[in-house]
């Protein structure tokens, strides 16, 4: 995605909010009441859904903070496992389904939780055609978040679940204000200097650039690339790299996220595995510029209302 693209997607939001709303209330069925159906659009394609279900089963750990944000009380099963973050850590208890996690369904536990609605996305996507299968008469949504073009993709997502739970205006009010923070922050980053995500996991670091799943920090909010050496990082898990090249990128922002951290893994800590003579020589590190993201926001909360507001407050902080 490049970055006049991502600008365009900011100035458009309004539309994108008036346009889904009117799709939705064109595709209503005319039952009227609890039968009320819409047809929105998912990963996969056009989905046939109730209007405001009672009763959701949710594999997706952003789509539970998105209805989370919003004040939906749907939620009846969920995806649990060491990988809920700690906000929504309120879904882990008995009142909740324990539904699987967020690669395996338990299909015995869902019917338990009588769902109108199954949701799926990104770590759970591989699911949906055997929910589907198994659970036929119950429609399963697709809301993974294309990283490559990530914040149309998670816009568009929020704005769909807000038209299913009758919370538009809420989700355009709060997407409002995120559009002209991210604005303020494109005005400033391009004067911030260069920027590097790096992810450690396991005592190793791997880095990533643009159309990746930290593509954003470039994408979206503006900064320049440190080097142009990764290219497109098309793995998921990143391009691995030494301290060696760090130290030559010689990034003057740094982003790190401790993916065990967010996993609920032991080992080296970021600070620790970071502490390096090599990446104390660049710029970031001299100028106190070394952002330890948010794991959980940035690595399991992927296109989350919430999570969305605090990929915005890092990366404020960071040109600020």
């Amino acid at each position: 995605m490049h970055l006049s693209r991502g600008l365009v997607a900011v100035l458009t939001l309004p539309l994108l909010g008036l346009a889904l709303s009117a799709c939705g209330s064109g595709d209503e069925s005319a039952s009227g009441g609890d039968g009320e159906t819409i047809t929105v659009t998912d990963a996969l394609g056009e989905e046939e859904v109730p209007l405001d279900p009672k009763s959701v089963v949710v594999f997706d750990m952003g789509v539970l903070d998105t209805l989370d944000t919003l004040g939906v009380d749907a939620v009846t099963g969920v995806a649990k496992g060491g990988a809920t973050p700690s906000y929504l850590r309120k879904y882990e208890g008995d009142e909740y389904v324990t539904a699987g996690d967020l690669f395996e369904p338990d299909l015995e536990a869902i019917p338990r939780a009588e769902p109108d609605l199954i949701i799926v996305g990104g770590r759970s996507a591989a699911m949906h055609d055997s929910l589907e299968k198994t659970f036929d008469g119950v429609p399963v949504l697709d809301m993974s978040v294309d990283e490559t073009a990530y914040l149309e993709s998670s816009r568009d997502n929020i704005m769909t679940l807000a038209t299913i739970f009758g919370e538009e205006d809420r989700a355009e009010e709060i997407l409002t204000g995120y559009d002209e923070r991210i604005a303020a922050v494109k005005a400033k980053s391009g004067d911030a200097g260069k920027g590097l995500v790096l992810l450690t996991s396991g005592g190793e670091v791997t880095a990533y650039s643009l159309n990746s799943r930290f593509g954003f920090v470039h994408d979206v909010f503006g900064v320049t690339p440190a080097t142009d050496e990764l290219g497109d990082t098309e793995s998921r898990h990143g391009e691995a790299v030494s301290f060696e090249f760090i130290r030559e990128a010689n990034p003057d922002l740094l982003y790190v996220v401790d993916r065990d951290a967010a996993i609920g893994e032991e080992g080296k800590s970021a600070e620790e595995i970071l502490d390096n003579a090599l990446v104390k020589k660049t710029s970031a590190w001299k100028n106190d510029k070394v952002s330890y993201v948010d794991a959980e926001a940035w690595y399991i909360v992927v296109g989350g209302l919430t999570s969305l507001g605090t990929l915005i407050d890092e990366v404020e902080k960071s040109i600020a």
